[in-house]
């Protein structure tokens, strides 16, 4: 008989969550985690098609989270630039989370046409919490939303380039 196990992606996530944060991306095997769930590696490939998927999966959730903060910033901020800001540490605060793990996939020869492919995506979504941010401030400045998606998210990856900085150009541009 079969054996029955309980959210089986869920426990396969966390697990694979718990590693990639004590060993890291070049650390984590699929084998090791379908040991750790207690079991088969097919049955991890029921859910995810490889190690690089699984991880992305477990990015995905902790980005969702970021994208829940950024939406619940923008709809405090009394100005676009309180939102912007909003944005750019929720933002911050994921990047640094999967800081180490970007360098690791980077050095173990990990697609740079995935993260490209990624990177439009992000900025679509933080484009849409920017343009709901200045349409509900009254701003006409909306359609400028993408471009500044792409100037927060660039700015909130370059460690020398300081909130204050961004504050003054939202406050100036908008």
């Amino acid at each position: 008989m079969p054996k029955i196990i309980e959210h089986p992606r869920e426990r396969i996530l966390q697990t694979a969550r718990e590693k990639l944060f004590a060993q890291g991306y070049a650390g984590i095997s699929l084998r090791d985690v379908a040991q750790s769930c207690g079991i088969a590696v097919g049955t991890i490939y029921n859910y995810f098609k490889d190690k690089d998927t699984l991880i992305a999966s477990v990015m995905f959730e902790d980005w969702a989270k970021a994208l829940k903060e950024m939406e619940l910033g923008c709809e405090r901020a009394q100005t676009a630039a309180q939102g912007i800001l909003e944005v750019y540490d929720a933002i911050r605060r994921f990047a640094s989370l999967y800081e180490s793990v970007w360098e690791q996939f980077s050095r173990a020869g990990g697609s740079s046409g995935v993260v490209s492919s990624r990177h439009g995506m992000l900025r679509g979504q933080i484009a849409q919490q920017l343009e709901t941010l200045l349409k509900r401030l009254g701003k006409e400045d909306a359609k400028l939303s993408p471009l500044l998606a792409e100037t927060v998210l660039s700015a909130a990856m370059q460690y020398d380039i300081a909130p204050e900085q961004l504050r003054v150009l939202a406050e100036r541009l908008l």
